[in-house]
């Protein structure tokens, strides 16, 4: 038997925050196969790589993100039942002339309201369990040895989400003043020359940039790293499902998106009471605020 899992926001936190509850909805499905259909940025086949509760993963751009198409997957699969972590009409039909019994969505009307709570109170609903657990953990297949690593977030996927350079100079200064650590820059190739102007400011400490890396190859690298300070970004959520202690700066995002997992703790602005897209605060978080923040960590 098989079931399959719909969740179509395009980002690898996306799928970081959702993860608690598509482990749920495997955990109460033994007897099932469980697949997802997603989009390719979430890089998911990365995050459940050694997942063994996840079976196959599609991407809807493989798919043209035709109708026809995911209805001719969904019939070729013959789901029994069907997940929808999603608004509107769209995926319900298409499930249903593809002729899935148990159709599971939101609903039709999307609604404003905090994206956690919904998957945990629908999941429960689906479920008809109160008492799911929600953990988060990206699944790992061997046993990490901790290290003297901090991961420093310097990506994102909009310039209102990255702290300025000064900013983490400014903390890697603090930070070296209490104690010797090891860096590595979790970034893409939009951020290879902000890495390159860190890395030259401190040639007598051993700083590593993932601008080149992919996906797979970055996570192998940032597991067993002390902490992670940066940006609200994919590594922050992927560091705190690897169990690194994660601090995330939102200046420009709303902070209770990090409220799936304890592992991160938001850090925002002083002085403004709701931090959300729009604000335009990210660098009136400083670097001592970051760094009162986590010095007890390090």
């Amino acid at each position: 038997m098989k079931l399959l899992i719909i969740q179509a926001r395009p980002g690898i936190g996306d799928m970081c925050v959702f993860s608690p509850a598509i482990h749920e909805i495997a955990k109460h499905n033994k007897n099932y196969k469980v697949d997802i259909i997603t989009k390719k940025r979430t890089c998911s086949r990365e995050i459940f790589l050694e997942d063994n509760q996840i079976n196959q993963i599609f991407f809807l751009e493989d798919l043209n993100n035709s109708n026809k198409q995911l209805m001719e997957l969904i019939k070729k699969n013959q789901y029994s039942k069907v997940f929808i972590f999603h608004y509107g009409a769209r995926y319900p039909i298409i499930c249903k002339l593809a002729g899935v019994k148990k159709i599971f969505f939101y609903g039709i009307v999307k609604k404003n309201e905090n994206i956690v709570e919904k998957y945990k109170q629908q999941t429960r609903l689906w479920l008809q369990n109160q008492d799911l657990k929600f953990f988060y953990k990206i699944k790992r297949d061997r046993k990490i040895k901790k290290n003297n690593n901090i991961v420093l977030g310097i990506g994102g996927s909009g310039p209102t989400k990255k702290w300025g350079l000064d900013n983490y100079i400014n903390l890697i200064k603090k930070i070296s003043s209490k104690k010797k650590y090891n860096y590595i820059l979790a970034g893409g190739l939009f951020e290879k020359s902000f890495a390159k102007k860190i890395i030259k400011q401190f040639p007598k400490i051993k700083i590593k940039s993932l601008c080149d890396f992919n996906i797979k190859k970055s996570i192998n690298i940032v597991d067993g790293s002390k902490i992670y300070i940066g940006n609200d970004t994919g590594f922050m959520h992927i560091c705190a499902g690897l169990d690194i202690q994660s601090f995330g700066l939102f200046g420009d995002t709303p902070a209770n998106y990090a409220s799936y997992t304890k592992r991160i703790k938001p850090i925002t602005p002083v002085g403004i009471k709701r931090v959300g897209h729009g604000s335009l605060a990210i660098n009136k978080i400083t670097p001592d605020q970051v760094f009162n923040t986590i010095k007890k960590f390090i």
